[in-house]
């Protein structure tokens, strides 16, 4: 059970216009914005600071990026939607949803390009920048407007993972959860 609880109907009118962008038409909002929605203004923010829609990269890059980063900072929540509604249509195989949790850029579930994405989600995580070499890797791939894309997916998600793990905030049901080891 969430820490702090999630909002519930009848929503307040400002909650209620934001699930009318961000649930499909007659579904629940995720158990993040019914929590988050507490606050309108953090959930604004949020949803402001989000990635959605068409960005530059295309979606078999930016799910490696959102799994990796989700499983790299224990967000089984986000790791396990993401895995769940997206990784077959961006393109991921199964070896390659479950290397986004427990394997290396270097593991032979990758092409050069989806392991230099791996390596550089790793490198930010862990360094908070990139050295010369990571960097000259992931530009081999990727101009300046991906580059910045990666870069922010991975601090959004990053962000995402220490709300989540803060409030203590299950997955959403009938999502998968961690492999175990």
């Amino acid at each position: 059970m969430s820490r702090i609880g999630l909002l519930q109907k009848p929503w307040p009118d400002a909650f209620a216009a934001t699930v009318a962008k961000v649930a499909a038409p007659g579904a629940e909002p995720l158990s993040l914005f019914t929590a988050m929605g507490h606050s309108q203004k953090a959930l604004d923010r949020f949803l402001a600071g989000a990635v959605p829609g068409k960005g530059a990269l295309d979606l078999h890059t930016r799910e490696i990026v959102i799994e990796r980063t989700a499983a790299q900072t224990g967000c089984e929540y986000e790791w396990g939607i993401h895995t769940k509604v997206f990784a077959a249509k961006a393109g991921l195989s199964p070896e390659q949803v479950q290397s986004t949790y427990s394997g290396a850029a270097n593991d032979g579930n990758w092409d050069e390009k989806d392991a230099a994405v791996i390596a550089t989600v790793d490198a930010l995580l862990a360094n908070k920048k990139l050295s010369d070499d990571e960097f000259a890797r992931i530009t081999a791939h990727f101009d300046t407007e991906q580059l910045i894309e990666i870069i922010q997916l991975v601090a959004f998600y990053h962000g995402v993972a220490l709300f989540t793990g803060a409030i203590a905030l299950p997955s959403e049901p009938g999502m998968p959860r961690f492999p175990a080891a």
